[in-house]
């Protein structure tokens, strides 16, 4: 695997967080179990604030591996052009979303997923652009010769698949965001999805180079949280 020595540590502190998150997950530990540990005052602050951050913390080094291998496969510039356009875009829709229900449903965002930017935890767009920008590289990598409709229509599916399994997780175990009317996640929401995501890698996204090119980090950056979601979704909240 390719890396300069930035994204091999950058790479090496998303696994090891993953790692941690998956213990605490798999052993359902939360604040109130860490609060019970004999541990120094210092060291129990220390994992306290650890666990509190644990998700968004997570957010932000796949953001940062992800950036750090468009930039590789398409060019600085060209990563910073894409991340601003999926961020700027992402925020405006989900804002309009959390205040509109539309284009998703109504739904409203609760205060822990981190720091918000009006309405929306900054995490958020920063998790379309994970998203997004990992789902292009893997169908750009798997399937070079796809047009540039069919390869939107791909990204679509997989950003509106990796949703799928997120809702649960985030809606029943870890309560970032609610539901209004019945609870449930409407249908409308994975057509959003669908649609909305498809639109942004057809019209946004890097110039079609660098197709066909192996690199194991999309799916390890999808897959590894991907691992967390089935995880907390099998074991349930944490103590």
């Amino acid at each position: 695997m390719r890396g300069t020595r930035l994204e091999k540590v950058a790479l090496g502190a998303f696994l090891f967080w993953c790692a941690c998150g998956l213990a605490f997950t798999l052993g359902r530990i939360g604040l109130a179990t860490v609060a019970g540990w004999n541990l120094p005052d210092a060291l129990r602050h220390f994992v306290e604030f650890c666990v509190a951050i644990g998700d968004p913390a997570l957010i932000v080094l796949a953001f940062a591996n992800t950036h750090l291998l468009a930039a590789r496969h398409w060019g600085p510039a060209e990563a910073r052009r894409w991340a601003l356009w999926v961020i700027a875009l992402s925020l405006a829709v989900e804002t309009c979303g959390a205040l509109t229900g539309f284009p998703f449903g109504r739904y409203a965002y609760t205060d822990r997923f981190g720091p918000e930017i009006g309405v929306v935890p900054l995490t958020i767009p920063l998790a379309w652009h994970v998203v997004l920008t990992n789902a292009l590289l893997l169908v750009r990598a798997a399937a070079p010769h796809l047009p540039r409709s069919g390869e939107a229509a791909a990204v679509g599916l997989i950003a509106t698949f990796y949703d799928a399994v997120l809702e649960p997780f985030a809606v029943r175990v870890k309560g970032y965001w609610a539901w209004q009317a019945t609870g449930a996640v409407p249908l409308q929401n994975y057509a959003a999805w669908f649609v909305i995501s498809a639109l942004l890698t057809l019209t946004f996204s890097a110039a079609t180079t660098q197709r066909g090119t192996r690199d194991a980090r999309p799916a390890i950056l999808l897959g590894a949280t991907l691992l967390l979601f089935v995880a907390g979704i099998w074991r349930g909240p944490a103590h």
